[in-house]
């Protein structure tokens, strides 16, 4: 008998919060073997910018916010309910090739734990939750490995109850610290499963601005006019890159191992091309050019509200076969209707102000070296045009955000 395609919904939830505005650690998780050995960060730069560059190529001259690795995490659970051509669809997009399920599902496991237990004054907390349809069996194996390498709860509701519906959202109020109350107002009935991953951020900058050192200036828009922001401003040892195309200056949380690094390209560039140029080679190698060096820097303080349905871009980079089925590994022998992604939808919020980074985004799936340099004069780096933004792990390289900015007001 042909089987009814059904859709799922897989929700994503990413909240990394204003540093220093509370919240305690939460008790460490289990040890897993450490993650140095795995090529990440290649991987990482790969799939993120993949999805930056067809997301901003769609909404051009607009501010994008988007969160790779919070994307990465959600899909690769559906990943383990793939098969077919839709499972070789989706490693290929995720950078997942050559590896094993089991492999990657230990890598990815570990790089959560890595990252929670990164800096000791940076609160970073990862949670999964899988919520199934009770009316559609769910296969025993792929809840076990949602639960054993991505540490999920797993539970069986009626989702024609819209009791189920205010479950969900108080377990999303508590693993954001009642940041985000909810992200699901009636449930359909109809859907089969709901795959939910949290994270939690909290961290000041290590070199944090002054508030009395912040101006309103001029920021210059794509079209040519001018609005005026609030500048912060700072002067201090920064790890700094520039070349012919681009300025670059890292901003490290806490005890360093995570930053945001900011881009802006030179006076003149079409800032357009200049993102579609951004992939892991071109990341890489201004990775490996950025030094210590006195300067002086004006950064604006921005708020950004984004939202996106990533279908398209996410079928663009490959995955088609994933919105059509393809997900018979998520459910019993007996159940006779057949899985797929119906809508990814991406929601970002992001603050950046003289102590730290607010930021959180909610994603819904339906189906769901330091080189040696001379001594140089202070370089000065006034971002008053538009630029382009990453928060990252420096160990792993794990991308958590990116985003470019044309109007900070």
């Amino acid at each position: 008998m042909k089987r009814a395609v059904v859709p799922i919904v897989i929700l994503l939830l990413v909240v990394p919060i204003l540093a220093g505005c509370g919240g305690e650690p939460k008790g460490e998780k289990p040890a897993r073997k450490d993650v140095k050995d795995y090529e990440l960060r290649a991987e990482s730069a790969g799939f993120g910018f993949g999805l930056f560059r067809q997301v901003a190529a769609q909404d051009p001259g607009s501010n994008v916010v988007l969160s790779p690795v919070s994307a990465k995490l959600a899909l690769a659970m559906a990943y383990n309910g793939a098969v077919g051509d839709t499972a070789q669809a989706m490693a290929n997009v995720l950078d997942l090739e050559g590896k094993g399920l089991d492999e990657v599902n230990e890598q990815l496991g570990n790089l959560m734990v890595s990252l929670e237990q990164a800096d000791e004054d940076v609160l970073l907390e990862i949670a999964n939750s899988l919520w199934a349809n009770e009316q559609y069996g769910l296969a025993p194996d792929f809840a076990e490995r949602c639960r054993e390498s991505y540490d999920a709860e797993v539970a069986s509701l009626d989702f024609g109850d819209p009791g189920s519906a205010r479950r969900i959202n108080s377990w999303v109020g508590e693993k954001t610290h009642e940041k985000i109350d909810g992200i699901v107002d009636v449930i359909d009935p109809d859907s089969a499963l709901m795959l939910i991953n949290a994270v939690y951020f909290n961290g000041k900058w290590a070199l944090p601005f002054d508030p009395e050192l912040t101006v309103d200036g001029d920021f210059h828009l794509p079209g040519g006019t001018t609005v005026t922001v609030p500048l912060m401003h700072g002067r201090d040892e920064y790890s700094y890159f520039e070349n012919e195309d681009v300025q670059a200056v890292s901003l490290p949380y806490g005890e360093g191992r995570m930053s945001m690094c900011v881009f802006l390209p030179r006076e003149g560039a079409d800032h357009g091309a200049f993102l579609q140029g951004l992939d892991e080679n071109v990341w890489q190698a201004w990775m490996d050019g950025f030094y210590d060096r006195e300067g002086e820097l004006a950064l604006p303080r921005f708020k950004v509200e984004y939202e996106k349905v990533l279908n398209d871009a996410l079928t663009a980079m490959g995955m088609g076969p994933a919105f059509a089925g393809g997900f018979t590994g998520m459910t019993s022998p007996e159940c006779d209707e057949e899985l797929f992604i119906s809508t990814v939808l991406q929601k970002t919020y992001i603050d950046v102000n003289e102590e730290g980074t607010e930021a959180a985004a909610v994603t819904s799936v339906e189906m769901e070296a330091t080189a040696v340099m001379p001594p140089q004069e202070p370089f000065e780096m006034i971002v008053d045009r538009p630029f382009f933004f990453a928060i990252r792990d420096n160990q792993t390289g794990a991308l958590l955000f990116v985003g470019s900015i044309t109007d900070p007001s």
